[in-house]
């Protein structure tokens, strides 16, 4: 069946396509297999949710929710929203947004983390338009 302007979750004949929006939007060279073992590992787990938005049968959008079970309840984050260039302000993201929201709600979590790196101005332009608050939480990050 044709995908055309809806939001699904990614099947395994769009990682080529997700691989190509993660490296154009976030300048990564994530490899093809690293993107496939995301795939099955998302597959296998129903607390990974990667969605596309598709228009005509292409990916032209993407966001990752990921569930975590903590002692105080479910929480959840946002990962890797990204929208290819010529979709932009169309209100895909917003649409990602929403459906990523709903599946949290449904899963009865109780916050939402969103992490963004500080050069991407516009996207944090659009997370506090649709209420996610910058200063009420600080994340610290350490590579090992």
């Amino acid at each position: 069946m044709k995908r055309d302007n809806i939001i699904s979750n990614i099947e395994e004949k769009d990682i080529e396509q997700l691989q190509q929006i993660l490296k154009n939007v976030f300048y990564n060279n994530i490899s093809y297999e690293k993107m496939e073992n995301l795939y099955k590992t998302s597959k296998n787990n129903k607390d990974i949710y990667i969605l596309g938005y598709f228009i005509n049968d292409n990916l032209v959008g993407t966001v990752t929710l990921n569930i975590l079970t903590l002692p105080s309840g479910k929480e959840a984050t946002i990962w890797d929203l990204a929208v290819k260039e010529d979709y932009r302000r169309l209100g895909i993201a917003t649409k990602l947004m929403n459906k990523a929201e709903e599946i949290a709600k449904k899963e009865e979590i109780k916050r939402i983390w969103l992490f963004s790196g500080f050069h991407r101005k516009y996207a944090h332009e659009l997370y506090i338009k649709i209420g996610y608050d910058e200063n009420r939480d600080k994340a610290f990050v350490k590579n090992i």
